[in-house]
């Protein structure tokens, strides 16, 4: 088709035009298109010239070299509206048609990894993969399957990547990262780019840090489709190679589920919603039960959301019952901690600190679990609370007499 990078930039700015102008739900970082959007999907559909595998070489050649059509729009970014069209089109294509024209697809997928697009884009970028492996699953060649892998691996990290972005290094020698003490903004995915901009001229003329808005949504993208993706794009032999590209998303998401302050709500609550998924499938569980397990220990975990309760329940379930040994672990350190009242340099209240924060985690992990799961740990646990209640009591007699 003669002009078609031209004619699909057209698209993409006829796109901007005619979106919503608000969006239902304002955590939704893929917007939904709306009817107006989709018969340009359907206009595109309805050109002979522009078959599938057409739209997608011509998709990738506006976002390499996008025509100069619309300078004086300020909000305006023909790729990410570009991307926002293809979204909808892989959507509403038939299925024979999205598998044919895989090697397109897989072109545009690698070329875009490498563009630098915005955010926005990346996110889109990763929803069209989701959108074919939901339609596709399987593909027949190994060396497709494999390609498929790799490029899902570059696009995940690359979100990975937006996703730290609210994090900083506690210094320069270590790799700890904290997240940095600025407001995170939750915006609507239809007008992601746009609200962007204009909170941070507004929050930069009142204070020197940048607003977090790209990383919560990276978060809920990633918290939304990632478990599933992995799980379908990578063969039950072939598991293992996705645990190192856990262990960095990891790497991103502990030190936003450590941080329970105010202004880093929205991205906890992204992380545990991740991690809740990814506990579902037990080949992940090497990338996250040494920093689970921390996190349920941390004296803080309970200051959480009352939203985030039934993911940790989750967690606390997978992590407990996937293995033998990780509730022997908790039940060992409460024993420990009766044991310890032998030393006679302990600090009492410390002490007494310490018990009630483990009894307060087997409760929870009990609360997390199926009806009679710990049944036959029944009389340690029991055991366990009758101990505590009497070395409470006798710690409160002792405590009364000295201050008589």
């Amino acid at each position: 088709m003669n002009h078609g990078t031209h004619f699909m930039a057209a698209i993409a700015y006829v796109w901007n035009e005619r979106k919503q102008v608000k969006a239902p739900a304002r955590n939704k970082v893929i917007p939904t298109a709306s009817e107006e959007q989709l018969l340009l999907v359907d206009l595109v559909r309805s050109v002979n010239a522009m078959r599938t595998e057409t739209v997608m070489q011509t998709v990738k050649e506006v976002l390499k070299q996008p025509p100069a059509i619309a300078k004086e729009k300020k909000h305006l970014s023909l790729e990410v509206c570009m991307l926002q069209f293809f979204y909808a089109y892989v959507q509403r294509i038939p299925v024979s048609s999205l598998v044919d024209s895989w090697p397109s697809l897989l072109a545009l997928l690698k070329d875009s990894v490498q563009l630098g697009l915005p955010a926005p884009g990346q996110f889109l970028i990763l929803g069209v993969l989701n959108e074919f492996i939901l339609k596709n699953p399987t593909l027949e060649s190994k060396k497709d399957q494999r390609e498929l892998q790799d490029v899902t691996h570059k696009i995940v990290e690359a979100i990975g990547t937006i996703a730290g972005s609210s994090l900083e290094q506690t210094t320069w020698l270590r790799r700890n990262l904290e997240v940095k003490p600025s407001p995170q903004i939750v915006v609507d995915g239809t007008t992601l780019e746009a609200d962007v901009e204009d909170l941070m001229l507004t929050v930069m003329e009142a204070s020197s840090f940048t607003p977090s808005v790209y990383s919560v949504h990276a978060l809920t993208l990633l918290a939304e489709v990632l478990a599933h993706l992995l799980d379908m794009v990578f063969y039950s032999d072939e598991k293992e190679r996705v645990i190192p590209l856990l262990v960095n998303i990891m790497h991103y998401v502990v030190p936003y589920l450590r941080n329970h302050s105010a202004h880093n709500a929205p991205s906890y609550r992204a992380c545990i919603q991740l991690l809740s998924s990814l506990s579902g499938y037990q080949y992940t569980r090497r990338a996250w039960k040494k920093e689970a397990f921390d996190l349920f220990m941390d004296h803080t975990f309970f200051q959480m959301d009352s939203s985030c309760v039934s993911h940790w329940r989750a967690i606390i379930d997978h992590l407990m019952t996937h293995d033998k040994t990780t509730f022997r672990d908790l039940m060992t350190r409460v024993a420990v901690a009766q044991s310890s009242s032998l030393n006679l340099f302990t600090n009492r209240d410390a002490e007494l600190e310490q018990r009630a924060m483990l009894l307060k985690r087997l409760a929870f992990t009990i609360y997390s679990s199926e009806v009679d799961q710990y049944q036959k740990y029944l009389p340690d646990i029991q055991g366990t609370y009758l101990r505590v209640y009497i070395h409470l009591q006798k710690s409160l007699r002792e405590h009364s007499s000295v201050v008589l």
